[in-house]
């Protein structure tokens, strides 16, 4: 699939409408959109989302316009470190700049910050 594939652009849709402060999950999103991708392909949706140098293409979803980092597991953490192109801390820092806290295990109270209105 691609960035442009009808799953993926459902995918980014909801992920605009999180606002600064909250958070989705993958398996929410998933829920959301019919389950058309498993919660891992809304990860993989995300993972393929342009940055910057791409933007240039004239792609209308890519990193710098859908809010990715709002989006975390099911405990309430990152998976990000499996991704080698985003520096380990990034998403928990964009989260921290929004007013989301975390414990020592890099967790949110997930029930704190999840945006229940996107869940109707």
């Amino acid at each position: 699939m691609t960035t442009d594939s009808p799953a993926f652009v459902s995918v980014y849709e909801i992920v605009c409408r999180i606002p600064r402060g909250k958070v989705l999950t993958y398996g929410l999103i998933s829920h959301l959109i019919g389950k058309r991708l498993s919660a891992q392909g809304v990860g993989w949706a995300l993972n393929a989302l342009p940055g910057s140098a791409k933007v240039a293409n004239g792609k209308k979803y890519h990193s710098q316009n859908v809010p990715w980092h709002r989006v975390v597991n099911s405990k309430g953490g990152m998976s990000t470190h499996k991704i080698i192109d985003i520096p380990p801390d990034m998403q928990k820092q964009l989260l921290e700049a929004e007013g989301v806290k975390f414990d020592n295990e890099d967790k949110m109270v997930l029930d704190d910050y999840l945006w229940h209105e996107g869940l109707v």
